[in-house]
């Protein structure tokens, strides 16, 4: 479980696998620690971008990531428009 790593899946394919892998290890630690987890198998590319930005909780870390994760495709839509 603690060597989780994102790789080549999405941020919502990511996120789910952590959350069925807790679900099955039966781990219910505190929430600190699932969002370390989380935080530290991401890619290293949408890691530096969330590392510093606040969120509140899980979820929250989770939106920021895939709003981070579709950065490049929202620039690539806008610049084929021009």
């Amino acid at each position: 479980m603690d060597r989780l790593q994102q790789k080549d899946m999405s941020i919502e394919e990511y996120r789910q696998n952590m959350k069925l892998l807790l679900i099955r290890a039966g781990i219910r630690k505190k929430l600190r620690i699932t969002i370390f987890r989380f935080h530290s198998g991401l890619n290293y590319e949408i890691w530096d971008k969330v590392k510093l930005l606040p969120y509140n909780d899980f979820n929250d870390l989770a939106q920021l990531c895939v709003r981070v994760e579709q950065q490049p495709i929202r620039k690539n839509i806008i610049r084929r428009d021009y």
